[in-house]
């Protein structure tokens, strides 16, 4: 049973992109998990997600808060699991992306939207998917698998965007600190 719902989503440079990317398809080789590239998702960490609202909503919101801040530098310095067996690259959770993430959810909620438990400041996770659904008897391989990503590996969160799943479909999306005068 796939989820319902929508998401606003921080997505990363290609060359880091590329990294996660790389992930994805040696577990999806190994025939580990193949579910991130079968609903069409992108490498990125989950900033917010509701399992309704109103895109038009957020337009603007997330168009004026994009062009204010400045691409976000990101290392995804570990890799752990969640007791769902979800396989994730944990960022290292510098003050920037903690703000970041806090202060989007604070402009989120003067729009009238509940904000989840998971969202809320002092309680979101910043984390970046790996392989949801993971058998727990493969897990040892899919880590063995994944060493080979050498990390940390550092780069640049470079766009938000408003998704709507399962499958994945980008309803927009906004470049960082692209301070176009409209």
């Amino acid at each position: 049973m796939s989820q319902q719902g929508f998401a606003i989503e921080l997505y990363l440079e290609p060359a880091l992109e590329n990294q996660v990317l790389k992930a994805w398809n040696v577990l999806a080789r190994r025939q580990i998990s193949t579910e991130l590239i079968e609903m069409e998702s992108r490498p990125h960490i989950t900033l917010f997600s509701a399992p309704f609202l109103e895109p038009s909503k957020l337009d603007s919101l997330l168009k004026v808060f994009a062009s204010k801040h400045d691409p976000l530098p990101l290392t995804f310095s570990s890799l752990a699991t969640f007791p769902n067996n979800l396989l994730f690259l944990a960022p290292t959770p510098s003050l920037s992306l903690l703000h970041f993430q806090s202060q989007l959810c604070d402009a989120i909620r003067k729009e009238g939207i509940e904000i989840a438990h998971e969202f809320a400041f002092n309680s979101w996770i910043p984390y970046c998917s790996v392989a949801h659904h993971v058998p727990q008897n493969r897990m040892p391989e899919a880590f063995s698998l994944l060493r080979e990503l050498k990390l940390p590996v550092s780069g640049y969160a470079m766009d938000v965007a408003l998704v709507q799943f399962s499958p994945v479909r980008e309803i927009f999306s906004f470049v960082l600190g692209n301070n176009v005068d409209s």
